[in-house]
């Protein structure tokens, strides 16, 4: 099954330089680890202070509560804002 992880956080200008090179250097470390998990770092197009991470999984069931990196990741975010975390399923092919 496909699932997906969004772990979005808000933070202050003064604070996203940090939060980048934090998420970065986590990211990096994730691909060392698991080189063939897709790991994503996004901005908002209209919000320099909205960054978010899209983590992309392929296992039998998708865990409700969040993968253990998810989970890392939101626990590191919350140090620099308001994080929301949120999981999400691929529909199957009988879906439209």
């Amino acid at each position: 099954m496909k699932w997906m992880e969004v772990i979005g956080v808000r933070t202050a200008v003064s604070n996203r330089a940090s939060l980048e090179a934090k998420l970065k250097e986590l990211m990096d470390a994730v691909q060392l680890e698991e080189p063939t998990r897709s790991i994503k770092l996004l901005q908002r197009a209209s919000i320099a202070t909205d960054l978010c991470v899209h983590l992309q999984h392929d296992t039998p069931l998708a865990d409700a509560t969040g993968s253990r990196l998810g989970l890392r990741l939101a626990a590191e975010m919350r140090a620099f804002g308001l994080v929301h975390h949120s999981v999400w399923s691929e529909l199957g092919n009988g879906h439209k």
